[in-house]
Order: C-alpha cells, then structure tokens, then sequence
C-alpha cells in the first residue's frame, strides 16, 4: 500500500502507473477526488494520521509530494504520527528540487555538490530536506530524497504561451536550465520504489541542460510561428518575477540515477519531450 501526502501534478502521472496496489493520497481539491484512477482514495489532509493509524501494518511506501514553506516541510509539522510504527515501511520519498543548489556559474552539480541556494524558494527546500535527514538518521527511517529540475509534459509546457502570440522571449547569455519530462520523473520515482537504498539523494534531470531561448526557438520552429518579441534580461520590465528563476545558473548531473537506478530516459533532452507534446496537441 501506498501513501502520498499531496496529489498534484507527479503524484497524478505517477499513480496512473501504479495500478496493482492501493493508494491513498490527500488532496485539497474537489476536481482531484473526480478525476482520481480506481484504485486511489483521494482524502483530505486532516485524515493522514487516522490512515496511517489503520492501516499501520499495510503501508509499504510514502511519498511527500507537498511543497515546504518558510517552516520547511508541511507534512513534518502537521503530522504527529510515529512513522516507525509502519511495520511494512520499506521506501519515504521526499519530493525536493535542484534549486537547492543555487548558483554554480553554469557548472555541472552532482549530489555532493555544495548547497548555495538564497532564493526563498531555495532555502524552503534546503530547510526541508535537512529535517527529513534529521528524523531518518535518528529514527532509521528509509529516507530518499529527489532533487527534482523543471517539471514539463502534457498541460505543463511552453508550448501554449509560444502558440498565443503574446510570448516574450529573454536572453541570458550563458545560463544553462535542467528539465525533466513527467514520465521519466515518475519511472525513477518507481524504479527507486522497488530497489530502496536508505539513506539517498538523486538528481532527477534530463541529459541536455539548455538555455531558455534555445528551447523557446526549437518549439517555435516547429509549430511555424514566429517570436517576434525578444528581450535581453537586462533590459528586462518584469526582471524583479523572473530572477529567481535567471539568478541560478547550474547543469544538472544525472548520472546516479541511471548507474544505480538503471534508468534509460524515454526524453533525454527537450527535443524528443516538445516532438512529443506537439504531436498530442495537434
């Protein structure tokens, strides 16, 4: 059995997958609890103890999918219960991500790399992951960790703000992003599910870490428009919203994933996830 405390958007794609065992994940939302497959029970936040409780002796693996907030992670806070008593617990998986490493002038960063993020968001993960550490050492709890780049796929793209017309494309020369496509996220989220290694932390990103522009023009070339708006990030109007995302200049190494996983990524770089993307929408 399986638990997730937050159905969003990787919990959703990643459950489609799993469809011989039980889950039950919290959610908010009215829309997740019609739109959930068979074999989840979509329940409310405030019930997570009282499942954990009855079914002690059931749950096999948890996932933390809630993003942190200036108090680190929502689901250590809010939830009271002894996760030592899960006699079946065999995998905790804590959703993190690579801004945790902050700026690295356009390097490579692996999971030993040092933790230079000061962006709020940054710091709300790094803060987050250090209190999962922290009870996982002290309580011998089966801890991994998955430093998550940008998350793309169907319904989460650029490609319906290149396709409106009002898409402004800005340069940063220099500054290289990571991504991951949806389902080669949720194929090492399982993989690491049937082969647990306690105490871990992978990097979950694709092999072509990129710059910005260089994805916006290959998606725009081959739906036939045209940006026409382009703008230097310094000279940038709306520069104060986009620098958390431009402040941070890294590539992501994802090569424990694929020697200790085994994982052979379906989209290894934007090209074959967009040649998907486009294809479904059109």
């Amino acid at each position: 059995m399986i638990f997730i405390f937050g159905y969003g958007y990787t919990a959703n794609f990643l459950c489609e997958k799993i469809i011989d065992q039980k889950i039950f994940a919290t959610s908010r939302s009215s829309e997740n609890k019609e739109q959930a497959h068979k074999n989840i029970s979509i329940i409310s936040p405030l019930e997570t103890e009282y499942i954990l409780e009855k079914y002690t002796d059931e749950i096999s693996h948890i996932l933390i999918s809630v993003p942190p907030d200036n108090g680190g992670d929502i689901f250590l806070r809010t939830v009271s219960f002894d996760l030592t008593r899960l006699n079946q617990l065999k995998w905790i998986g804590y959703l993190s991500a690579t801004s945790v490493y902050g700026d690295h002038q356009g390097r490579y960063v692996d999971e030993n790399s040092e933790l230079l993020t000061v962006s709020k968001r940054g710091k709300n993960r790094k803060l987050a992951e250090d209190q999962w550490h922290k009870i996982a050492k002290n309580q011998n709890l089966p801890l991994h960790i998955f430093r998550i780049a940008g998350i793309y796929g169907p319904e989460r793209n650029m490609l319906e703000r290149i396709k409106s017309g009002n898409y402004v494309k800005v340069i940063k020369k220099g500054h290289f992003f990571s991504r991951i496509h949806v389902n080669d996220l949720t194929n090492t989220l399982i993989a690491s599910m049937h082969k647990p290694n306690p105490i871990s932390v992978y990097n979950i990103a694709d092999d072509h870490p990129s710059s910005i522009d260089e994805v916006t023009d290959y998606i725009a070339k081959n739906i036939s428009i045209t940006v026409t708006e382009e703008i230097n990030y310094e000279d940038f109007s709306k520069k104060e919203q986009a620098e958390s995302f431009f402040s941070e200049n890294k590539k992501v190494n994802n090569k424990l994933i694929k020697e200790e996983l085994g994982i052979i990524l379906e989209y290894p770089s934007y090209k074959e996830g967009y040649n998907k993307i486009i294809n479904l929408t059109d």
